[in-house]
């Protein structure tokens, strides 16, 4: 079965999602390292951190890669099990890549609407310290400002 979960995670349409993964793994990695922060790319993606209303990107991102991931995960071991092969199999494996889209932005939407108050008052927070000259704690910093 083992074998069967990652030969499917290195197949299209998983592949994708896989790739995406190991890049979203490295992401947060870096952020425990303290290298790297959440709101990172919300300033590269001010449309979508819009439309989430607040949420960090790099958390919607994670949540849209790791939900697609497992929908095509999940698809690509159920085709392969039913035996679908040749051109069928080929329209089924682009179909079932616009379902795992589709399905992951549905998901990541429904997740992070219970968390848009509290990331948007995070926000209004950080713009007023910084209007009114406080800097927020860095831990690479020698020295606490308070």
């Amino acid at each position: 079965m083992l074998e069967e979960i990652i030969g499917a995670a290195a197949q299209f349409p998983t592949i994708i999602f896989t790739s995406a993964l190991v890049v979203v793994l490295a992401f947060w990695f870096l952020v425990l390292l303290g290298r790297a922060h959440v709101h990172d790319f919300d300033a590269d993606a001010p449309a979508l951190a819009k439309a989430l209303g607040g949420v960090p990107v790099a958390v919607a991102t994670s949540v849209v890669t790791v939900c697609g991931w497992l929908v095509s995960l999940t698809g690509l071991v159920v085709l392969d099990r039913a035996g679908v092969t040749g051109f069928g199999a080929a329209v089924a494996r682009v179909a079932l890549l616009a379902l795992s889209a589709l399905v992951a932005w549905s998901v990541t939407h429904g997740l992070v609407a219970p968390l848009t108050r509290r990331f948007s008052g995070e926000h209004r927070s950080r713009q007023r310290d910084l209007v009114n000259g406080i800097t927020p704690f860095d831990p690479g910093s020698r020295s606490a400002h308070s």
